[in-house]
């Protein structure tokens, strides 16, 4: 019996030491919609432990496991439940994807039977709007981005191998990912944001990675602009030029019908989802669907795609918003972007989320906390390792991301390896018939930075040079600095034949101070050079344009303070006509009373100082790097040009004075509007050259010039001595009325109207002019190309009233967001 009694204390203690001495690990993860969503409240429970879990608002979940075989069952309403066995023997990481079990939904989901409901529902959320855009005056907020592009490119059929530009060009790009990584795009950003009641933004990115190509991504920072639903209107510039109607703008009854789809329980709120649908077809407008929280009346989750006639670099764009009690306060905390969009051969689909943390509110910030500077990127920011980032994300990138990033990396670190990079310059370096005869030749040298580009042979001859054939020869050189300090060299000689002259240029430029946008510049040589640079399409080119010149020409511009740019230059140069030059015949087949203009050989020194003022002008700053975001105010610009005298010369002295405003700006959905004034005259006119006058320029016959620069109907170019004004106004409706129109509304053809005005005293000389017509844009692989009609009608105290249809073809910047040349 005591035996007995020994042997099971012994037994006891045996197992409870064992229990003691066995080891916990840790398993951790996110769990996932299959759509890649978090799904915060599932439950995660060790089916063998009886212990378990529930996973926070990120999807996040840890549990600890005992040492060997654990069973875990995750499981979530309106999911099927995902059971898996792990061994373990040290800490894991799993990620788990719940599908969507439809039938239990369709069990939990209280269709709506009733007459509907919506309209009361918005109207409750538009009587609470004011009050949630007063939420607070201010908040800072962690923000964590990640927009991926995933590309497909339609491979063109195999080519015969031979030497050609695209196959030198290929053997100089970046090893390329292998068929099994897929091909994207990444962007990545961990960034402290600040934001005021009234919209000013400041933010302090921390850490940025930047993968492939960015050009299409959206939302890389906080000020690519955002969806506030509750304001009136949205414009986003990055998306397109046309402000878009919020589903919830106190007019919205008017651009949109609302439809009760159904409505559901979801812990304590009753929520109802909506279905948002434009009443028009071609306005620039949202469709898809919103939910609202009743008693609350805030939104809870947006779900909404911009209508077709709001885009203009995307085929696609839509928004996803979920938003969350924060401290009594209901706020975006995670949103979405997706989109589509066709560049030639590649089709791009992407998506970008934004998930917003660490809230604090009505923060005591210094009076001038929003300022000019709206954003800030570290030093540190882009240097970010991988260990980095594995701590700050919020959430688990996929597995293809996880593939690409990884090859991406070792791909970057191959190319930036020595052995490579001497492979790549010894292909550069390299001479061979193509780039001797047609490609030109290049020599790199990456350890000092330095680039060198000589012209191919078939640049030495130029058919078309103004007196006949010439024989010419170009070289470039060029220096970028860490700093992002960049130094350019150029130089070209030549001989024309006919004349046995010899002309040619050395210039040198240097941009010395990237964040205050500071360049000088120096370039002096001999050629000719055009006397009016405004001509007209049919005049520019005739020999009356031309004159001879030796110069030398010294430019600086930077920026004083903030929006405050100042130009300085200074200019020599020797005029002579062409009256004893000889001219090839093909300038005498193309135009018909073709002579060059006579006028005695002069010599000018000219000083120029400039001016360039607009405030308010919203910058971000990067290491080494300052990026203009534009401002609502106007630009205003003044200049003094003053020739000198000098004794013993017949020098052109002369004093010219020029001012402006410019701007453009948004006129909600009525589109955009773009307007220049100016005015000028000369103080002094005591030796004027021909090519020193001021001149306006006359209309061309077909072409719809530049509008805010010349006037369309004036019938011939003349020159301004005395002082004078130009206006110069042009609105684009962008479709605003066109939608509006059955069939039309179909075509994406967009209206303009605009006018102008011009005085000119000295000649008693008025002439205004309006103009209205239709333009679309079309897509030319990469390039957004507008053509455009118009009626123009002008009105002179001189010639009467003329009128005409003018044609235009205008190229979209996508950088600045602007249609310009």
């Amino acid at each position: 019996m005591v035996l007995r009694t020994i042997l099971r204390l012994l037994g006891l203690l045996f197992v409870t030491t064992t229990a003691f001495s066995q080891e916990f690990y840790q398993l951790r993860g996110f769990v996932h919609s299959e759509s890649n969503e978090p799904l915060p409240g599932v439950t995660v429970r060790v089916v063998n432990a009886n212990t378990g879990t529930v996973t926070d608002k990120e999807g996040r979940y840890q549990l600890k496991l005992l040492e060997g075989l654990n069973r875990i069952s995750v499981s979530s309403m309106g999911y099927q439940t995902e059971v898996f066995e792990v061994v373990a023997a040290k800490d894991l990481v799993k990620n788990v994807y719940l599908k969507i079990d439809q039938k239990q939904l369709d069990e939990v989901v209280v269709k709506v039977k009733k007459r509907d409901y919506s309209y009361e529902v918005i109207k409750q959320v538009l009587q609470r709007k004011d009050s949630l855009l007063r939420q607070y005056q201010n908040y800072r907020a962690k923000v964590y981005i990640k927009s991926v592009e995933r590309l497909e490119t339609k491979k063109a059929a195999p080519k015969k191998e031979e030497d050609t530009p695209a196959k030198v060009e290929d053997a100089l790009k970046k090893p390329a990912l292998t068929d099994s990584i897929p091909k994207l795009n990444l962007f990545e950003c961990q960034l402290v944001r600040h934001q005021s009641r009234t919209g000013q933004q400041k933010e302090e990115r921390e850490a940025v990675k930047r993968l492939g190509d960015q050009s299409t991504l959206f939302f890389k920072s906080v000020t690519d602009g955002e969806f506030s639903f509750y304001q009136n209107h949205q414009k986003i510039a990055k998306i397109g030029d046309n402000e878009i109607t919020s589903p919830l703008s106190d007019l919205t009854f008017l651009s949109y019908r609302f439809q009760l789809l159904k409505y559901y329980i979801d812990g304590p709120y009753k929520i109802y989802q909506i279905k948002v649908i434009p009443r028009e077809l071609g306005n620039a407008l949202y469709e898809g669907t919103i939910e609202v929280i009743e008693d609350e009346w805030v939104l809870r989750n947006v779900d909404l795609q911009i209508t077709k006639r709001g885009l203009l670099r995307y085929d696609e764009f839509g928004v996803k918003q979920q938003f969350e009690k924060v401290q009594n306060r209901w706020i975006p905390t995670r949103v979405t972007y997706h989109w589509k969009v066709k560049e030639g051969n590649t089709k791009k689909a992407g998506k970008t989320e934004v998930l917003q943390s660490d809230y604090a509110f009505d923060l005591a910030l210094p009076k001038r906390f929003f300022g000019d500077e709206v954003g800030v990127t570290t030093a540190e920011a882009y240097k970010r390792d991988t260990t980095f980032w594995e701590q700050i994300r919020p959430q688990p990138l996929t597995r293809d991301e996880q593939k690409f990033i990884k090859e991406k990396e070792r791909l970057e670190a191959l190319v930036n390896s020595k052995a490579y990079l001497d492979s790549i310059d010894k292909i550069f370096n390299r001479i061979t018939f193509p780039k001797v005869v047609y490609l030109g030749m290049g020599h790199i040298n990456r350890e000092k930075k330095t680039t060198w580009h000589f012209d191919p042979v078939l640049g030495l001859v130029d058919p078309l040079a103004i007196g006949g054939w010439r024989v010419r020869y170009g070289a470039g050189f060029y220096k970028r600095q860490e700093n992002r300090k960049q130094l350019w060299v150029n130089s070209n000689l030549g001989y024309g034949f006919k004349n046995k002259d010899v002309i040619g240029f050395v210039s040198v430029s240097y941009f010395y101070n990237p964040l205050k946008v500071s360049n000088i510049s120096l370039a002096m040589g001999s050629g000719f050079n055009v006397i009016n640079g405004a001509a007209t399409i049919s005049d520019i080119a005739r020999r009356s344009n031309f004159y001879r010149n030796q110069y030398i020409n010294l430019t600086h511009r930077t920026e004083l303070f903030n929006g405050f740019y100042f130009s300085a230059q200074a200019y020599y140069e020797t005029r002579s006509d062409l009256s004893n030059f000889q001219f090839s015949s093909l300038g005498d087949r193309i135009f018909s009373n073709n002579a060059p203009q006579p006028f005695p050989t002069t010599h000018i020194y000219r000083t120029v100082f400039g001016i360039d003022y607009t405030p308010r002008q919203l910058y971000l700053r990067e290491p080494n790097e300052k990026v203009i975001l534009g401002s609502n105010y106007p630009t205003f610009g003044l200049s003094i040009d003053r020739a000198w005298p000098v004794s013993g010369k017949n020098t052109n002295v002369y004093t010219k004075l020029s001012a402006s405003i410019r701007q453009t700006f948004n006129v909600g959905i009525l589109g955009t509007s773009e307007y220049r004034i100016s005015a000028g005259k000369f103080l002094d006119t005591t030796s004027l050259a021909v090519m020193d006058y001021s001149y306006m320029r006359g209309g061309d016959r077909y072409f719809f010039s530049p509008a805010m620069y010349t006037y369309q109907l004036i019938p011939r170019t003349f020159p301004v001595f005395d002082w004078h004004l130009e206006t110069h106004y042009v609105h684009q409706f962008n479709g605003f009325l066109t939608s509006k129109i059955p069939l039309l509304n179909k075509t994406k053809i967009r209206e303009m109207a605009g006018g102008g005005f011009l005085y000119v005293p000295e000649r008693k000389f008025q002439y205004s002019e309006l103009y209205f017509g239709l333009n679309r844009i079309f897509k030319l692989g990469r390039e957004r190309i507008r053509l455009g009609a118009y009626y123009v009608i002008g009105q002179s105290n001189t010639f009467g009233i003329s009128n005409g249809i003018k044609f235009s073809i205008e190229p979209y910047n996508a950088a600045k967001n602007t249609w310009s040349f």
